[in-house]
This record gives structure tokens, sequence and C-alpha cells, in this order.
């Protein structure tokens, strides 16, 4: 009926809006971020020589600013070291995600090493992506969980309670910045903690 058609469309707009300002659900709560607009936000690196400030760069990121690194080439593979801001956060991200992007200066996929480090005073937990950033910025993302993948203190696969034991009491997190032997640059990005269900 013409008449009706008016009601129909606006409860269909309605649905929208009610959509539109429904909260998020808890499995997608953002934890922690880290978009390097304005500085470093705490970041430091880790590796070669010791401990360093990366570059920060107001621009030319993902999305924004982003923060760099360049290789020492002295054979020690360096890593993005996260602040404590970010430490704090991860006893509530189990079964959550990790997120970030990273650039490199080459499209060489390099060398096989970990991406991510986590370390505290249950054990070591440590990730391997199957793939590595390009010139152009990669995103890369990661559970929490078990079934993630997640290595035990190098070798053995994780569990799920070696995972939260060691997300309970992090001193360290650390995102892989160097995938080559010799002089290379890396960057990194849009780093996000996002809790679990």
């Amino acid at each position: 009926m013409p008449i009706a058609r008016p009601t129909v469309i606006a409860a269909a707009l309605l649905a929208g809006l009610i959509d539109l300002y429904t909260p998020s659900s808890p499995q997608e709560r953002t934890l922690v971020e880290f978009d390097f607009t304005a500085s470093a936000q705490g970041w430091a690196v880790s590796g070669d020589t010791g401990s360093t400030e990366p570059e920060f760069h107001p621009s030319g990121g993902s999305a924004g600013g982003h923060i760099s690194n360049a290789d020492e080439a002295l054979g020690e593979t360096w890593y993005f070291r996260a602040p404590e801001s970010l430490l704090k956060q991860l006893a509530a991200a189990e079964n959550g995600t990790l997120s970030y992007s990273l650039k490199q200066s080459t499209d060489d996929p390099g060398f096989v090493d970990d991406d991510v480090i986590i370390v505290g005073p249950a054990g070591r937990l440590s990730f391997r992506f199957g793939t590595s950033p390009g010139r152009d910025w990669t995103p890369f993302a990661v559970k929490f969980t078990a079934a993630a993948g997640w290595r035990w203190n190098w070798n053995a696969r994780a569990t799920q309670e070696q995972i939260r034991r060691v997300l309970a009491n992090p001193t360290s997190l650390e995102i892989r910045g160097e995938y080559h032997t010799g002089p290379d640059e890396g960057a990194l990005d849009s780093v996000v903690i996002r809790s679990g269900g």
C-alpha cells in the first residue's frame, strides 16, 4: 500500500540509527592504541648494540605518523619494544588481538625469526607470521589464543594456560623490525590491543 511505504522506510532508517549507536561487543573493545601522530609514545628499539629510541615521523604512516629504525648491521635481530602502557593491558587481552602495520626498505622476504615476543616470569611466548612486510604498509594480526599457534619457551606449542600466565604479568612485548642481514630499515604503525570475550 502506498501509505505504508514511508512508514517502512522510516522504520528501516530508525533501525539503522539504532545499530549505529549500539556499543561494540566486549570482543571488539580497544584496550590500547598507538597511532604515532604526535610522538613515539614511549616505544623503544632493542637489539644490535642495545636499547635506543626509534625515529619518529609525523607523517607517512599507514594512517598519520609512524616510527622507524635503521639497522646497525651487527648481526642481531632488532625489535620495536612496547612501553609499559601496553604491557598493563595484556592481562585483559587473553582471547583478544594484537594488530599492527609494518613496512621495510626492501621487498625481499629475508630470514626467518620470531615476529612477536612476549616475556614474563611465567615464560616466553613467540609467534611467527607466514609472510614478511614489503615496501608498502603491511597489516598483521594475531589472537592471544593457543589455536593461533604461539610457541612456548622457543620450541613447544603454547597452551592457553601458559598464554594466560605470561599475559598476566609481562615484562616485555617486542615486534620484529628487522628482516634482512646487513643494512636495512623497518617502520611500525597502528599498534592496537583488543580484548577478548
